[in-house]
């Protein structure tokens, strides 16, 4: 998957984006593709005409995202309390994290790909 990098982004651009990712309970990175797809295929000239929806592949219900949230919030709070109880875990290299990061969306991106086809 090819990566993106833009250098010189405005900081209160990128203010902005974080608070819009985060009123929508996504990451920067997935907010951004939210809106260069929105950008892309022309939503972005309509959005005054049109009321606002999310061009963002979301199969899950409304109940099943709150959980995600919930289960989100939840790790973020173990790993706080992983990282108090284990001084060693803030010794992790960068590649170490980017890997886990990398596996976590290969997983989402696999699962995605399985509700389209209908696998799952």
């Amino acid at each position: 998957m090819p990566a993106l990098q833009v250098r010189d982004f405005p900081d209160d651009l990128y203010e902005k984006l974080k608070e819009v990712a985060a009123r929508e309970h996504r990451s920067v990175a997935q907010q951004t593709i939210v809106a260069v797809e929105a950008m892309v295929s022309g939503e972005y000239a309509r959005a005054k005409e049109e009321p606002r929806r999310s061009i963002y592949l979301d199969f899950d219900t409304e109940a099943k995202r709150a959980a995600r949230i919930k289960k989100r919030q939840e790790l973020f709070e173990s790993a706080k309390a992983l990282a108090e109880e284990c001084p060693q875990m803030s010794q992790l290299s960068a590649d170490d994290i980017v890997k886990t990061i990398r596996d976590g969306r290969e997983e989402r991106s696999e699962h995605l790909f399985n509700l389209l086809i209908g696998n799952e």
